[in-house]
C-alpha cells in the first residue's frame, strides 16, 4: 500500500490547481463597476491586439505603447502589428475618434472583458479606449508559467469631468522631458487636464514672438518655445489630456514688467522676483493699452493651446499701488468703482470679454467670484470647499483644488477622502452638475527637476481615484495596498520618485546611506516648505531627500489602532518599527562630525528616540494587561505635546509616528481605542 499512497501523493504535488477568484485587485483608480472571475489570458509571444470599426493614429500610438509595457513585463517579444478582429488576444471596439482635441465633453467611458481565450475593450471613443488600455495592463498579474490577465468584467466611466493636475513652473523652470514623463503618469491614473501654470512673479515661461522682451527679460533664458509648446500639447493629446494655459494677472505679474514697463505703474525699474509671496506690482486696469496688450498677446498664444480653456490666474491681487495712484483712484471715481475689489472686477470683465473674442472660456482663482461677474466663467476654489458651493449656487461651474494642494508635505490620506460634492453636500442636483471636478497643484517655490516626482507621486494616485471612482469609494487601507502597486508601474515611463531618496542620500552621506535612508522612512518634510528661500538655492538637504509620504510610515497608525484592538502581528510588526527608529539617534550622532547633513536630522532623530522609548513602554503594559502608572502617563503626555505641530513649527523634518504613540499611550492608560 505504501508504494501506491506515494505515487498518489506524488500525483497530487504535480496537478495543476485550478485558478481561483482573486479575493482583492490592484486597479487604480477603482473602476464604476468590477467583477473579476477565475480566467486568466496568457502573455506570450502569440499575444496580438486588433481594432474594430475606428482605428486612428492615436489609437494605434496607443495600443504601442500599452504593448511595449507588457512586453517589458513578460520578458518576451510580442506581435506588434495591429491586425483585423480574428483570433486576437485583445480586440480594441471603438465607436468614434472623439474630438480631435480632448475636449471636456469627451466621453471617457469603456467596457473592458477578459476571458482566458481573448479580452474585448470596448469604448464610444479613442480616449475611452485609451483609459480602457490602462486598465487592461493593471490587471496583468503573473504564476510560475508566466504573465497573464487577470480575468475580469469591467463597466467604467468617470465620476468627474474635470479631472487635473496644475504645475507651476515659474518660481522654477520644468524641462520638456519631465513634462513628458508627468503626462505619462497622468494618463496611466486617468487625469485628464494639464494645468500648465506659466507666468507668475518668478519667471514668464512662454515665448512671444509679439512682445519678445516678456521672455527675454522674464525668464532668465529658461523658457519654452512655441515649438516646444506645440509638441507638449501633441504629447498630451495621444494620451487624452486636455493643456489649459494660466499666465496670472493682474497680480502675481512682475516678470512682465522687466520687459514692457508700462504694463504697470511706479518709475521701476522692475525686476523678476526671486523671493516667495505676493508682491505690490500689478497691471495698471485703468490704461487702455493694457486691454491692447493682452489681445495682442492673448491672440498670439491663443493658437497654441487648442484647449477651449484660458486661465486667468486673478488671486492675490496686492492693491497697494492701485491704492497709493492719484489717476488709478481718479479713474475709479468717475467711473463708480466703490473700492479696489470693484476695480479688479471691472479688470476681469474687460479681459473675458478679449479671451472669450479668441475662442476661449475663462477660468480664475476664486478671488474673480464677485457680483456682476459672467456665469460663463468657471471658478477655481483655492480657499476652500464652501467657496465652491457658493459658486455653484450663484450659477458658476467650478472645479476644487482647496483641499489638494501636493505641495504641502501631507500624507495621501490627508488627500483622499476630501470630495468635490461632500457627501453632506446642500448642493441640488442641478448645482452639483456644475461642480466639473477638480486638480491637484503643485507649486514650485520648493521643487526643482530633481526633486519634482517625489513630491508628486505616488499621492496624486489617490487624488486621481477620488476624481474618476464611485464616492464610496473611500478604504483609505485599501488605497495604500493598491498605491503601493501602482507606485511600482508608474516608473515604468521613467517617473523616479520610487529612487528618489536613495538617489539623493548618496550624495548626502556617502557610506552612511544605509543610515539616512532608515531615517527618512520615519520622517516627512515640515507640512509646507522645502531648503532655501528663494529661486537659487539647489534643493538638495535632508529635506529635499525625504519623501512626504514615507512607504515604512504609511501603516503605521493602523497598526497601532489594530495593536490596542488585540492583533498579536500588528503589535509585534510596531515593536519592529519603534525599535528600528529608537536607533537612529545614537548611530546619527556618531556620524555627524563628519557628514554635515547629520546635524539637520539630530533633532529629529531626537524625537523619534522618545517616541520608540513611549511607544515600547505602551506596548509592555498593553501586554502585560496592566495599566500605566500616573508618573509615566504624565511623562508620555508632556513628550507628546512637545511634538504638537505648533511646537515643532520651524522643524525641517517631522517625525511620522506621532499619532501611532499617542495611540498606543491612550490604550496603555486604559483609555478606549480611537474610533477608525
Amino acid at each position: 500500500m505504501r508504494p501506491a499512497l506515494q505515487l498518489i501523493a506524488a500525483a497530487t504535488l504535480v496537478a495543476p490547481i485550478a485558478a481561483q477568484v482573486p479575493a482583492s485587485h490592484t486597479l487604480m483608480p477603482v473602476p464604476s463597476s468590477v467583477q473579476l472571475t477565475a480566467a486568466q489570458l496568457r502573455v506570450d509571444t502569440g499575444f496580438s491586439v486588433s481594432t474594430v470599426r475606428v482605428s486612428d493614429g492615436r489609437l494605434t500610438r496607443a495600443i504601442g505603447r500599452a504593448v511595449s509595457r507588457l512586453e517589458m513585463r513578460a520578458g518576451v517579444p510580442l506581435f506588434r502589428r495591429i491586425g483585423s478582429a480574428g483570433s486576437a488576444s485583445l480586440v480594441v471596439d471603438v465607436a468614434s475618434p472623439g474630438f480631435a482635441v480632448p475636449d471636456l465633453a469627451e466621453d471617457e467611458s469603456y467596457q473592458l472583458n477578459v476571458t482566458g481565450s481573448g479580452a474585448t475593450l470596448t469604448a464610444a471613443t479613442v480616449v475611452g479606449a485609451i483609459r480602457g488600455l490602462e486598465t487592461f495592463l493593471q490587471l496583468q498579474g503573473g504564476d510560475a508559467k508566466g504573465v497573464f490577465i487577470q480575468g475580469a468584467t469591467i463597466q467604467d466611466t468617470p465620476r468627474f469631468r474635470w479631472r487635473g493636475l496644475l504645475l507651476d513652473v515659474s518660481r522654477h523652470f520644468e524641462p520638456t522631458d519631465v513634462i513628458k514623463r508627468l503626462l505619462d503618469g497622468m494618463a496611466m491614473v486617468k487625469l485628464n487636464v494639464f494645468h500648465w501654470h506659466l507666468s507668475d512673479d518668478q519667471g514668464f515661461r512662454v515665448e512671444s514672438r509679439a512682445y519678445p522682451r516678456l521672455h527675454q527679460l522674464g525668464s532668465d533664458s529658461m523658457f519654452y518655445t512655441q515649438e516646444q509648446i506645440r509638441e507638449i500639447v501633441s504629447y498630451a493629446t495621444d494620451r487624452g489630456i486636455r493643456v489649459m494655459p494660466e499666465f496670472d494677472v493682474p497680480g502675481h505679474s512682475s516678470a512682465w514688467f522687466p520687459g514692457y514697463p508700462e504694463l504697470t505703474v511706479g518709475a521701476g525699474p522692475f525686476a523678476i522676483a526671486r523671493t516667495w509671496g505676493t508682491f505690490e506690482p500689478t497691471m495698471d486696469p485703468t490704461r487702455e493699452s493694457t486691454y491692447q496688450f493682452l489681445d495682442k498677446f492673448i491672440g498670439e498664444i491663443a493658437g497654441l493651446f487648442p484647449d477651449k480653456y484660458w486661465h486667468i490666474g486673478g488671486d492675490e491681487v496686492d492693491p497697494k499701488q492701485w491704492k497709493g495712484t492719484a489717476a488709478i483712484q481718479s479713474y475709479m471715481k468717475s467711473h463708480g468703482l466703490a473700492n479696489e475689489v470693484a476695480l479688479h472686477t471691472a479688470f476681469n470683465a474687460r479681459l473675458f470679454a478679449i479671451v472669450q473674442k479668441h475662442g476661449k472660456t475663462p477660468v480664475g482663482w476664486d478671488e474673480i467670484f464677485q457680483p456682476n461677474l459672467p456665469t460663463s466663467a468657471v471658478i477655481q476654489s483655492w480657499r476652500g470647499t464652501a467657496v465652491l458651493a457658493t459658486s455653484a449656487k450663484a450659477g458658476f461651474r467650478g472645479i476644487l483644488s482647496a483641499p489638494y494642494y501636493i505641495d504641502h508635505m501631507k500624507a495621501a490620506a490627508d488627500f483622499y477622502l476630501p470630495d468635490p460634492i461632500p457627501a453632506n453636500t446642500d448642493l441640488t442636483p442641478e448645482q452639483q452638475a456644475l461642480v466639473l471636478g477638480g486638480e491637484a497643484c503643485m507649486w514650485g517655490e520648493y521643487v526643482v527637476s530633481e526633486t519634482l516626482a517625489s513630491r508628486i507621486w505616488p499621492r496624486l494616485a489617490a487624488i486621481a481615484e477620488r476624481f474618476w471612482s464611485p464616492q464610496n469609494v473611500v478604504d483609505v487601507a485599501d488605497m495604500y495596498r493598491r498605491l503601493d502597486v501602482t507606485s511600482r508601474r508608474l516608473s515604468e515611463v521613467g517617473l523616479r520618485h520610487e529612487e528618489h531618496v536613495a538617489r539623493n542620500v548618496r550624495r548626502l552621506a556617502g557610506d552612511s546611506t544605509a543610515l539616512f535612508e532608515t531615517l527618512l522612512d520615519y520622517v516627512r518634510p515640515r507640512d509646507f516648505g522645502g531648503s532655501g528661500s528663494n529661486q537659487f538655492f539647489p534643493h538638495t538637504r535632508l529635506m529635499d531627500a525625504a519623501l512626504p509620504d514615507p512607504r515604512a510610515s504609511w501603516d503605521i497608525t493602523g497598526r497601532a489602532r489594530r495593536a490596542v484592538a488585540g492583533d498579536a502581528v500588528a503589535a509585534t510588526q510596531l515593536r519592529t518599527d519603534l525599535t528600528r527608529m529608537g536607533a537612529v539617534q545614537a548611530r546619527l550622532t556618531a556620524v555627524r562630525d563628519f557628514i554635515p547633513a547629520a546635524g539637520e536630522g539630530v533633532q529629529v532623530a531626537a524625537a523619534m528616540s522618545n517616541l520608540s522609548r513611549v511607544g515600547l513602554d505602551a506596548l509592555g503594559f498593553m501586554a502585560r494587561r496592566t495599566t500605566a502608572d500616573a508618573a509615566w502617563s504624565t511623562y508620555a503626555d508632556s513628550m507628546l505635546a512637545a511634538l504638537a505641530p505648533r511646537r515643532i513649527g520651524q522643524w525641517t523634518l517631522v517625525p511620522t509616528a506621532t499619532d501611532a504613540v499617542r495611540i498606543l499611550v491612550d490604550a496603555a492608560k486604559g483609555l478606549p481605542p480611537p474610533r477608525n
